[in-house]
């Protein structure tokens, strides 16, 4: 009896682990639109940690990059049904050089390539679609 419970669980921990691995790597999107070039990436970890980055370019009239900036938040992600639970501690993971706040953000896995981001502390991620980079 006591070995039927211990396979069972083994089985339960195997396969809670492999549904969460399907969604670690790199998540993408790119938006070019009134001569601002912007990039977001959001990377989930197999450590169960996260990174997220956005990029932005302005382009002047010649084509030329006039400016540039870059914001990065980290933090630790979970799943819970199919939404990846993004959680950051202030203490460790807000930093000079990891400044966003990703504290209970929630993203719905649409499919196995795409995230949307449904509910966040920063309003301008609500609704962010990215593509899983393969």
């Amino acid at each position: 009896m006591k070995i039927r419970f211990l396979l069972f669980f083994l089985a339960i921990s195997l396969t809670s682990c492999s549904q969460s691995n399907q969604y670690v790597g790199e998540y993408v999107s790119n938006n070019n639109s009134s001569g601002i070039k912007q990039r977001y990436r959001l990377t989930l970890n197999l450590n169960g940690t996260f990174e997220f980055e956005q990029y932005w370019a302005q382009i002047g009239m010649n084509s030329e990059t006039q400016a540039t900036g870059i914001e990065k938040g980290k933090g630790t992600w979970t799943i819970k049904s199919k939404l990846i639970m993004l959680s950051c501690n202030s203490m460790t993971d807000i930093t000079q050089d990891y400044r966003l706040d990703f504290d209970d953000t929630k993203v719905s896995i649409l499919n196995d390539s795409i995230v949307r981001f449904v509910d966040s502390k920063m309003f301008w991620v609500v609704n962010m679609e990215l593509k899983k980079r393969i």
